[in-house]
């Protein structure tokens, strides 16, 4: 095979690399590092389903598994070696680019987790509060609910 052809490849299953980082690692990790934590905190405030909201993070998380698994075991199984290392390369490179968002400190993490588990909030003030992502009006309302608990970002 011409060298040519071999380092598109290689640039392209990095690519592809990057892209499995992007879209599975990354919710992967959203859910396992944001989501339980958030849900475990919320939980207490009594006005939080936390049961149906884990279980839904629980799909997630073992959805998200499944596919970063199989995409591995696919690229594992029938890429030539330098591609599994364009493939780790591009993954790597993922990493490094979104490190920072990752973890329940940032607040765009903050917000997707509110706007997403919305649903699961029986009082309907942190429920709006939730889906507008106000962190004030979330506050608010889980002050009238009596619970202490506050939110502050690394952002």
């Amino acid at each position: 095979m011409d060298i040519a052809l071999k380092v598109l490849y290689f640039v392209l299953i990095a690519a592809g690399g990057w892209l499995y980082f992007y879209l599975g690692v990354r919710q992967l990790v959203f859910g396992l590092t944001v989501g339980y934590p958030l849900i475990k905190s919320f939980g207490g405030t009594g006005a939080f389903a936390g049961r149906e909201a884990r279980k839904l993070n629980t799909v997630s998380v073992i959805f998200w598994a499944v596919i970063c698994l199989g995409f591995m075991g696919i690229v594992v199984r029938f890429a030539a070696p330098y591609l599994i290392a364009g493939f780790a390369l591009g993954a790597l490179a993922g990493l490094i680019m979104y490190a920072k968002r990752l973890g329940r400190a940032t607040f765009g993490n903050f917000e997707a987790f509110c706007r997403s588990y919305c649903r699961f909030a029986g009082d309907a003030a942190l429920r709006g509060a939730m889906a507008e992502c106000d962190l004030g009006k979330i506050h608010s309302a889980l002050e009238a609910l009596g619970s202490p608990l506050r939110f502050e970002f690394k952002n």
